[in-house]
């Protein structure tokens, strides 16, 4: 492997050791790595949300297109970009599920996804293929990235 696809490899771990890089768990995870779901309303859980991923290995969803956010709360573009990614989770409820993903607290899913900067939106469709872009989106360039990689009948 060439040294120049290498080092944003390295230079992620080495970001993510000065981070804290170890998985931690959020106060709404479960003990075998499945998601914490927090919802747009504190009071009830209704399609729409955003599942914030508490660790393990990150699969596709057999029913829909996972569409994930991989951020930190240091990171400036991540914490602009959170606003539109949970209106646009709103807005496709049912069509596809979105998942933010922590890269601090969930390194080894930023490594599953060879995630090297950040924010790093994925769509995982059910039969595994899958398409990514980097950096901050509008809510309008979110929609067409994601029209870009989900077929019509899912949405």
């Amino acid at each position: 492997m060439k040294l120049s696809r290498l080092f944003p490899i390295i230079a992620v771990g080495a970001i993510m050791a000065a981070c804290g890089g170890t998985a931690s768990k959020d106060a709404g995870s479960t003990d075998n790595g499945t998601p914490a779901t927090t919802n747009t309303s504190a009071t009830e859980t209704r399609p729409g949300t955003v599942t914030v991923w508490a660790g393990g290995e990150i699969k596709p969803d057999a029913e829909m297109p996972l569409v994930i956010d991989f951020n930190a709360t240091w990171c400036g573009p991540c914490r602009q970009f959170a606003p539109v990614f949970h209106q646009v989770a709103e807005e496709m409820a049912g069509k596809a599920r979105f998942v933010s993903v922590d890269v601090d607290n969930c390194p080894d899913a930023a490594r599953q996804f060879q995630v090297s900067s950040i924010p790093q939106i994925t769509i995982l469709m059910p039969d595994g293929k899958q398409s990514s872009a980097v950096g901050y989106m509008t809510a309008e360039e979110f929609k067409n990235f994601i029209s870009l990689s989900i077929p019509a009948e899912s949405k």
